[in-house]
């Protein structure tokens, strides 16, 4: 009898510990997909940032030219255009899930480009799930992960941004090295994960694998093996070939136009905590104890990594997708300092009050916060009503605050002086210029070929471009008189956008009748 029941015990532990993964994973498609009442409402999927919508006008021109290296945007800083960074491995992942469900749902491209950053989430842990079995601690990994805000906003839910596949790749290439390091294997495995990532980015994963290889000639683990590194350059060698690699120069005006970028804005402790809880903090120095105490390498890796991160987080809170990462897989390395597990647990428990407390704030917000999420669903039904007014015009430039550009793009099918991009800063600056003009913006519409013109509420569309242009705005400025005038050439008004139509007639005034002076 005691034998049977031994044996019944040990058959159910591999069933419970797929049981807790099944909970973790709805856990993480919960947070993942938070924001499901703000990316499909009104019968419609709208996306998160403008980034996502022109990451999507990428994918519907693979669709039309399959197997064409899209390496020059003209839909953006028309009709210049841009040559952008975006690679095209997420694009052929849109467009296969897209082709998947095809047969299934009439907009198929949209539901791919809504729920492929959560697919790649549930893979990050999927993959770290089973990597981790049977080592101590491996759960904490996948447990940080489905629950820290910062990382599902990576893996969120209508946000086709390239940090959702870097983050797979990127936890795959750790993983991979751990191997590496402990084993002597997993060359080709780490091999083509950096490789990959590397194709998808040339900035993040360059700077953590460049951390990676001085981590190893550190701890003399810099082995050199011809298989994985004739592997790594054949993917980067596949990834020239198709994507390139550009650089574009910089532009004065961009120190003012990443004022506007959350991603670019300075790290805190605080956010550190509530993405990570407070136990990120204490997390180098017990690696670094580890270390000298037993030599493990690994302990060493994950101390730079995480030195390292932080101060680039402290920098750019983009950094900190990659900083949680680092510390979840580390988490491992860090818990075992306990000297009882169960203490270990209880720490690391605790330590995610913080994160907790940031769940709260996402999931009840504040009055203003709240009204802040209306409006911007407001903000997105209403322009693509305004958009829609231009999709069976002939295709010609189009005016609109640079922020809503891209949405404006997907939405008509018309180009935009404006855009996202930092290479759009040219057009970006000109929008900015024409909205803050005292005069008709003649001259611009004219340079830029523009026929068309989308005004937005006024006081933002002036407060923007003065920070971008670095200047004060003329008392009636172009935006004001747009919105609120209503002149010549209006084809189409709605709640919070006008939509003019200046193709018929280049010399009438924008804002109507004759323009004020410049004086």
């Amino acid at each position: 009898m005691l034998g049977f029941t031994s044996h019944l015990v040990g058959s159910l532990k591999p069933l419970t510990k797929w049981l807790f993964f099944v909970l973790v994973l709805c856990v993480a498609l919960s947070a993942f997909t938070s924001n499901r009442g703000s990316v499909f409402f009104d019968g419609r999927v709208y996306f998160t940032d403008g980034d996502c919508y022109a990451r999507m006008t990428r994918v519907r021109l693979l669709q039309e030219h399959p197997l064409t290296p899209i390496r020059h945007h003209d839909f953006e800083n028309y009709p210049e255009g841009t040559h952008p960074h975006t690679t095209a491995p997420l694009d052929y992942l849109i467009a296969g899930l897209a082709a998947i469900l095809s047969p299934f749902f009439g907009n198929s491209l949209e539901l791919a480009g809504a729920w492929v950053s959560p697919l790649l989430g549930l893979a990050t842990l999927a993959f770290l799930f089973l990597w981790g079995r049977g080592k101590p601690f491996a759960a904490a990994t996948v447990i940080l992960l489905a629950i820290s805000p910062i990382v599902s906003h990576g893996f969120l839910l209508g946000r086709p941004d390239h940090q959702s596949l870097l983050l797979l790749l990127i936890a795959i290439a750790l993983a991979a090295e751990i191997r590496v390091w402990n084993e002597g294997s997993g060359g080709m495995l780490s091999a083509a994960a950096w490789g990959a990532a590397l194709w998808v980015s040339l900035f993040e994963p360059v700077i953590l694998l460049g951390v990676v290889l001085v981590a190893r000639l550190c701890t003399r683990r810099l082995r050199f093996a011809w298989r994985p590194v004739a592997f790594f350059l054949g993917i980067l060698m596949a990834a020239f070939i198709l994507d390139g690699f550009r650089a574009g120069a910089f532009d004065a005006r961009f120190s003012n136009w990443a004022k506007n970028i959350g991603e670019l804005r300075h790290g805190s402790l605080g956010l550190f905590f509530s993405w990570a809880g407070w136990m990120v903090l204490p997390a180098p120095l017990i690696l670094l104890i580890r270390f000298f105490r037993g030599r493990d390498p690994v302990c060493f890796l994950f101390a730079v990594l995480l030195l390292f991160l932080g101060g680039l987080t402290f920098w750019h809170v983009r950094w900190g997708y990659f900083l949680v990462l680092v510390f979840a897989l580390s988490l491992p390395c860090v818990l075992p300092f306990f000297r009882w597990r169960w203490v270990g647990w209880v720490a690391l428990v605790g330590s995610l009050w913080p994160v907790a407390a940031a769940w709260e704030l996402s999931l009840y917000p504040d009055d203003q916060v709240f009204r802040e999420r209306v409006e911007s669903v407001a903000d997105g039904v209403a322009l693509r009503d305004a958009a829609f007014s231009l999709r069976d015009l002939p295709r010609r430039g189009v005016i609109a605050p640079w922020w809503f550009s891209p949405a404006v793009v997907w939405w008509s099918g018309q180009p935009c002086v404006g855009g996202t991009s930092h290479q759009s800063l040219p057009g970006i600056a000109d929008t900015a210029e024409f909205f803050l003009s005292g005069g008709d913006g003649g001259e611009i519409l004219s340079r830029r070929d523009v026929a068309y013109v989308i005004a937005y509420e006024p006081d933002r569309v002036i407060s923007n471009s003065a920070l971008i242009l670095n200047r004060a705005a003329p008392a009636n400025p172009l935006a004001r008189r747009l919105y609120q005038n209503r002149g010549r050439g209006l084809i189409h008004a709605n709640r919070f956008f006008r939509v003019y139509d200046f193709s018929k007639n280049k010399t009438e005034s924008p804002a109507g009748g004759t323009p004020p002076s410049d004086r």
